[in-house]
């Protein structure tokens, strides 16, 4: 049974967690047993903040489209990484996670709600974006859809901040976005040898190296807080995300994962 002391209650019916440098596999073993709790209470909706240690996690695989322009690459698994590789059981390729990310992972039941799974996604981009623009002045953002996740794109430079991806249990949804807020020399010489999300890795930006003024623990923490209060409010004020739940569940497979 879980426990709910463990949570904040900010709204009705939703309750968040946060825990930063959270070790992968615990979190993932967390992030199930939330989705069981969810699937016996529907109308319930649980929000986990955090950050992992350095490590790359790897799926079953890239789900390649026809329309995209850039070829993925798929993980060599004879790479010989820097960092622990967990293999878990998610769509996507390779993914990566280190102490200085903004980690989300909503837990809701999209059955109930009535949720697409894909537009969940974009909602989820959606208000990072906002965030950043509004109240870190952070401009020059935008949502692929292709390339799924959240790029910078300026005249003389481009790359990824945030990738994204939801997969579902019995139509509960976990996993979720992972935002490069501070730089990681160790990480991002590591990404230099690997294809994540089947990109080259030099094309991942971080948030610190973006800002044109320093940023604390302290920003990522009112980033947080900032990003539970929007979502909440985007998700109790929009009807476009309600669709057939054939369409939502066909999504899923396609989704690339964190």
């Amino acid at each position: 049974m879980l426990d709910l002391t463990l949570f904040e209650n900010p709204f009705e019916n939703v309750f968040v967690l946060t825990k930063w440098d959270w070790d992968y596999l615990e979190a993932e073993k967390f992030q199930l047993e939330c989705v069981d709790f969810v699937h016996q209470n529907p109308h319930l909706r649980i929000f986990l903040i955090c950050s992992h240690p350095h490590c790359f996690t790897m799926g079953r695989g890239l789900q390649k489209q026809k329309d995209l322009s850039q070829l993925l690459v798929e993980f060599d698994v004879q790479t010989n990484l820097p960092f622990p590789l967990h293999n878990i059981k998610r769509g996507g390729g390779l993914t990566f996670h280190y102490p200085g990310q903004f980690i989300f992972y909503p837990i809701v039941n999209v059955t109930h709600h009535k949720w697409a799974i894909f537009d969940l996604m974009i909602e989820i981009l959606g208000v990072t974006k906002n965030i950043l623009a509004n109240h870190f002045s952070l401009n020059g953002l935008n949502i692929k859809k292709d390339l799924l996740g959240l790029w910078y794109e300026e005249e003389f430079t481009k790359g990824k901040v945030a990738s994204i991806g939801l997969a579902a249990s019995r139509f509960n949804t976990y996993h979720g976005l992972a935002l490069n807020f501070f730089h990681d020399q160790d990480m991002f010489d590591a990404l230099k040898q690997v294809y994540p999300c089947g990109l080259p890795g030099d094309i991942y930006r971080n948030l610190e190296n973006l800002f044109a003024n320093p940023v604390s623990l302290n920003d990522r923490v009112e980033f947080a807080n900032l990003f539970i209060q929007l979502f909440y409010e985007s998700l109790n004020s929009k009807n476009h995300l309600i669709i057939e739940r054939q369409r939502s569940s066909s999504l899923i497979i396609d989704s690339i994962s964190l």
